[in-house]
């Protein structure tokens, strides 16, 4: 039915960039899937500043324009081609490519979650509270009436709220890569420390160093890795020098099958992060029958159903206690990861792609 259809996707980051993150791991899975049923996708993003990892993306990605004019350059680039584009899809992360003012055929809006304390972190004052005005007052205003698809009910009641009319909520996928560890692998054994691990960018949002502050009070009976890399790799490894952390493991970035592995060792997954559009790690983990303690922000409640497939918490100091509380008790560990893995195991990219494309189809139609 939509074979031939021709989109342009427009996006800050693309996949490949050394700075992608979860955002871009969706827009990669879903795209992928389209491009395999005859959609043709250019994905307009960001000349990357350094090297590029491996990408194997069976769409056309261009990089345009610096990490702030890759906006006014990739409009620009899709409006004078305009007539080889059936649609658009726009990205939003914070700073619009105003879609609604230029683009009047079918566009649909992938919106994840409001930045919220993010502008503090990325910018200086006064530029920070002029993005977060922007992204409260100007932007529901400017996309009121566009079709904005999110990632979970949590994330629609918000948008609503914050004066969007027109939302939709389409859970994510797992990769099919993560599953459970073969029989005989013994997570719950009491003759080991207590298996902790965090994964993500190690940016600012994801309060990295409050994570530590909140693990180190158990380092005599368990162990955290750190999987990712980013802009606070060397703050990282300065606080585990400072601090003598034998027990903290920063693994940077790995390979898939590493990270497979180093899931399924886990007893449990913990996460600090101050905003999140779904806790994608957490879905990952729980495929591989690993639960999950973690902040109680809007990604984070939309991928762990509190007490049952794992907990949430209100601070990063609250860690601690709710990570001791879990350990003394395996049966609900066990528990957890049982509910994480049946939950994980019914989310599906397909089904998430088919649903997409069927959203652009009707606007298309």
């Amino acid at each position: 039915m939509y074979d031939g259809l021709r989109v342009a996707v427009l996006s800050w980051r693309g996949p490949g960039d050394p700075d992608a993150g979860g955002s871009e791991l969706h827009a990669n899975e879903i795209l992928s899937r389209w491009a395999q049923h005859g959609v043709e996708v250019t994905f307009f993003a960001r000349t990357p500043p350094s090297a590029t990892r491996s990408s194997t993306s069976p769409f056309s990605i261009v990089n345009i324009g610096s990490e702030y004019s890759v906006f006014a350059r990739a409009a620009a680039r899709v409006i004078r081609r305009r007539q080889r584009f059936d649609a658009v899809v726009e990205i939003l992360n914070g700073v619009p490519f105003c879609s609604p003012l230029w683009w009047r055929g079918p566009k649909v809006v992938w919106l994840h979650h409001p930045h919220t304390e993010m502008w503090e972190e990325r910018l200086p004052f006064p530029l920070a509270q002029v993005g977060r005005w922007n992204e409260s007052t100007v932007i529901p205003k400017m996309y009121r009436s566009t079709r904005v698809i999110t990632l979970s009910e949590p994330g629609h009641r918000d948008l609503v709220a914050a004066g969007f009319n027109n939302v939709t909520a389409i859970e994510p996928g797992v990769s099919p890569l993560f599953c459970t560890p073969p029989e005989g692998n013994d997570q719950a054994s009491t003759d080991r420390p207590f298996r902790l691990i965090a994964v993500g960018r190690l940016a600012p949002v994801k309060r990295w160093i409050e994570l530590l502050d909140a693990i180190e009070p158990l380092a005599d009976r368990a162990t955290l890795s750190v999987v990712g890399d980013g802009p606070l790799a060397g703050e990282l490894q300065q606080w585990k020098d400072d601090h003598r952390a034998d027990w903290l493991q920063l693994l940077g970035h790995v390979s898939d099958d590493d990270l497979l592995g180093n899931y399924q060792e886990a007893d449990l997954l913990v996460s600090a992060s101050s905003a999140e559009g779904w806790g994608m790690t957490i879905t990952e983990a729980a495929r591989c029958g690993t639960p999950a303690i973690a902040t109680n922000v809007l990604g984070h409640s939309a991928a762990i159903v509190d007490d049952v497939t794992g907990e949430l918490v209100a601070t990063p100091n609250d860690l601690t206690d709710a990570i001791q509380r879990l350990m003394q008790d395996p049966e609900r560990l066990r528990r957890y990861a049982d509910a994480a893995h049946r939950r994980a195991s019914s989310l599906s990219w397909d089904d998430a792609a088919t649903r997409h494309l069927h959203e652009l189809g009707r606007l298309i139609t």
